[in-house]
């Protein structure tokens, strides 16, 4: 099976004979962290050494370590992955830090003499503050055909997830400060 002092290895790559310099891999075979940190990741391989899988994404994993932690994938399913892939996102210290030393003072936002009375009242109105947003959700019939095929808490599960998906940060907040202004408006402003 030797072939230019070369030979098919088990992963399938070609690699260097024991005492030979390492080879680039020309073909791209694809395979998926099963185990660790990159679970799910999709990866190739750039070449094999005597110990080390390099691969050509960044990293390595011990030859002896390959059945454990990553297993071979078709292309075209690899390809799909690896379009569903998020990029990770490697985070650098900031570079020019200043050290202040001694006694820094943080300057106090001044709270106002209204709110210093709003605080003091012993007896406030509770009310409820509504937030109402327009979101789309599953006619009753296709969550009841959902809840039959599926399990019902799976259901609801990805239903939660479907509507809040559908709310933005800046939306609620938004919706928050209307409401609010609109409770000022019916409490105060209406009499």
């Amino acid at each position: 099976m030797q072939k230019d002092n070369i030979e098919e290895n088990i992963l399938g790559v070609n690699s260097p004979l024991p005492g030979e310099e390492n080879k680039e891999v020309t073909e791209s075979k694809y395979f998926q962290w099963i185990k660790g940190d990159d679970t799910g990741r999709v990866v190739t391989i750039k070449d094999i050494d005597e110990q080390w899988i390099n691969f050509n994404e960044g990293g390595r994993l011990a030859k002896d370590l390959k059945d454990e932690f990553i297993k071979s994938l078709e292309e075209d399913i690899a390809k799909e992955f690896i379009k569903t892939e998020t990029p990770k996102i490697t985070l650098t210290p900031p570079k020019n830090i200043q050290k202040i030393t001694g006694d820094v003072s943080i300057p106090k936002k001044e709270i106002s003499p209204i709110r210093v009375l709003f605080n003091k009242q012993k007896k406030n109105n509770k009310v409820k503050l509504l937030l109402e947003f327009p979101v789309n959700i599953p006619v009753k019939g296709v969550y009841e055909l959902m809840s039959t095929s599926f399990d019902p808490t799976e259901v609801n599960e990805e239903l939660h997830d479907f509507i809040s998906d559908q709310l933005s940060e800046d939306e609620i907040t938004d919706c928050l400060f209307d409401s609010i202004k609109s409770l000022i408006d019916s409490k105060y402003k209406a009499e």
